[in-house]
């Protein structure tokens, strides 16, 4: 495995850890963020694994899709997990109205689990 993909992984079990230790302490907002950066990691990791980089989000987003997903390497669920997971982010991070609840949360957080499970298992 390259360095980059497995700095990547790294990063991505980190937030994912972070997401769970926001959760416990009712911060939901955060918690949605950092488990969409632990799906964002996890994707960015097998697109290098496949010597396939992107700069932006919506790059790595696209990519996931076109060269994992459309192929049949990975299913659309968890490229709709990940598209889902990047806006409710976004919406945390720039809607002052938006609220998650501890359910939210925690459904968001088991999908960025079985999310880098999958990635892990792409990443030999």
């Amino acid at each position: 495995m390259k360095r980059e993909v497995h700095e990547h992984l790294d990063t991505a079990l980190e937030f994912l850890r972070e997401a769970e230790v926001l959760a416990s302490a009712g911060l939901f907002r955060g918690a949605i963020a950092r488990a969409y950066y632990a799906m964002f990691h996890g994707a960015t990791a097998v697109l290098m694994e496949r010597g396939i980089e992107r700069s932006s989000h919506h790059g790595i987003i696209a990519a996931f899709g076109e060269f994992l997903v459309k192929p049949g390497h990975v299913s659309k669920e968890f490229h709709r997990n990940l598209q889902e997971a990047f806006a409710a982010r976004s919406d945390g991070d720039y809607e002052s109205t938006v609220a998650f609840s501890r359910q939210d949360t925690e459904t968001m957080i088991q999908r960025a689990k079985e999310f880098l499970e999958v990635c892990r298992i792409m990443c030999p």
